[in-house]
């Protein structure tokens, strides 16, 4: 595949419809299959928040699971890990002010609004002010250079589109709201109730997707998707093929880990508040004691220490059924005679405010990588640990030999449990793979069906 600069030449859903159309043209032999694979729909529980999309926070895991569904950065990690452009229309252009990146015109949301620098402008502020302090630290902030281009105070491409190439820098609109999360990705997200409707958006920057809807309720329980994937209801199965016989025809998936389960310690653990503690507990945490959860490849187990602190809650946010099952399971392996740990749900918001005050003993959260690199992976966990460091380390990035998270995070207050992993099964007739990041693919996901 022929290159330019940093980018390759990618072949997406655009080209894919292309194809479509001059296969339309062409003899077919397609009615002898009796299938087609456009349209359909899928559904599936998800053990995570859905009421709320955010791909500029670091502990927003629904987005690091669904949100390259529904949002794009102006550059993406594309084929053979080349950085391609996304909604940036091609390389940085150098000129006397440093890099000016130009945006692809005529590019709208799925709720039809316009997209041009003006919204990269928000969106890079955006990422900077939440979750994407350290990711962004060493780089100057932008300036519009009319509504189609930024400009950038720096004269190192690789590194500028590294950074933009994040999907916690992701495009969004200057009036995006998390409870109606709105971009240019393959489909539009549409909250009823408790499901959340992903619709396939006409208007996608880089094509729409094949499906015409995925339906993703919520689930009240880690069991609740396997139940439903067990007996038919859903197309995929979270972390399994069934909750207690595997169904029939169904094909595992494993797209890898897209963010940590943490254990924070807090200023109300005393002496238990210290930098490594944290990581010393969850590394003396059995594999098997939290094997059900699919949390990856099992970890040497240290000394089980446990807990030695004064009696106290394991805070989680309780609209998060597969971090409060980890919670139960997590406190009731750490506790101790006369330094007992109970899990306690509380709302996310009380979640939030705590760990900016840093007023507990000891809460379970989550964290998300900011690319696949050993840097994206440090200054995630290092943001998730404090906001202000993280940003210091990224002005002086270390060189990293060791890159595994839990090893990262020794000198930390939080400590790494294992991992959120996009992993399961699914029917027969469904097709679905990973982006060139490794994370779920929806936009190209496809069911067979039967054309009359």
């Amino acid at each position: 595949m022929a290159r330019c600069g940093l980018f390759a030449e990618r072949i997406g859903r655009r080209d894919a419809i292309l194809a479509a159309v001059a296969l339309a043209l062409a003899p077919k032999r397609a009615h002898a299959l009796g299938r087609t694979a456009d349209g359909g729909s899928l559904a599936f529980h998800l053990p995570w928040p859905i009421g709320s999309i955010d791909p500029h926070r670091i502990d927003d895991v629904t987005a690091a699971i669904l949100g390259e569904s529904l949002f794009e950065p102006l550059y993406a990690l594309g084929e053979g890990g080349a950085i391609v452009p996304a909604l940036a229309e091609s390389d940085p252009e150098p000129t006397s002010a440093g890099l000016r990146v130009a945006m692809r015109t005529g590019v709208r949301t799925a709720r039809d609004r316009p997209i041009d620098a003006r919204d990269a402008l928000f969106s890079i502020a955006r990422a900077r002010s939440l979750g994407a302090r350290g990711w962004l630290a060493d780089l100057p902030a932008p300036h519009l250079d009319g509504r189609d281009a930024l400009v950038f105070a720096t004269h190192d491409s690789a590194k500028l589109v590294q950074a933009l190439a994040s999907p916690l820098v992701a495009v969004v609109p200057t009036n995006f709201a998390p409870d109606r999360p709105d971009g240019t990705g393959p489909f539009r997200a549409d909250k009823h109730g408790d499901t959340l409707v992903l619709a396939r958006n006409p208007r996608a920057a880089d094509g729409p997707a094949f499906l015409d809807e995925v339906i993703v309720r919520a689930a009240a329980d880690v069991a609740a998707s396997l139940r439903a994937f067990e007996s038919g209801e859903d197309a995929i199965g979270w972390l399994g093929s069934g909750l207690h016989e595997p169904r029939p025809g169904a094909r595992p998936f494993d797209f890898g880990a897209v963010a940590w389960p943490i254990l924070r310690t807090g200023r109300e653990a005393a002496a238990w508040d210290a930098p490594g503690i944290a990581q010393r507990i969850a590394d003396g945490i059995a594999y098997s004691r939290l094997a059900y959860l699919v949390l990856g490849a099992p970890w040497p187990t240290q000394q089980e220490e446990g807990w030695g602190g004064a009696p106290c809650d394991l805070l989680v946010r309780d609209d998060a059924p597969w971090l409060v099952e980890l919670a139960r399971a997590v406190a009731a392996t750490i506790t101790r005679p006369s330094h007992e740990v109970t899990a306690r749900p509380v709302p996310a918001s009380d979640v939030v405010a705590r760990r900016g005050s840093r007023s507990f003993s000891l809460l379970i959260d989550a964290a998300r990588p900011f690319g696949a690199t050993p840097l994206g992976a440090f200054l995630g966990l290092a943001t998730a640990d404090d906001l202000q460091t993280a940003a210091e380390i990224a002005k002086h990035a270390p060189r990293l030999v060791d890159g595994t998270a839990r090893t990262l995070t020794r000198t930390m207050r939080i400590g790494v449990l294992g991992e959120v992993r996009v992993q399961g099964a699914h029917a027969a007739d469904v097709t679905i793979g990973a982006t060139p990041s490794g994370s779920l693919d929806l936009g190209d996901a496809s069911r067979a069906r039967r054309t009359p």
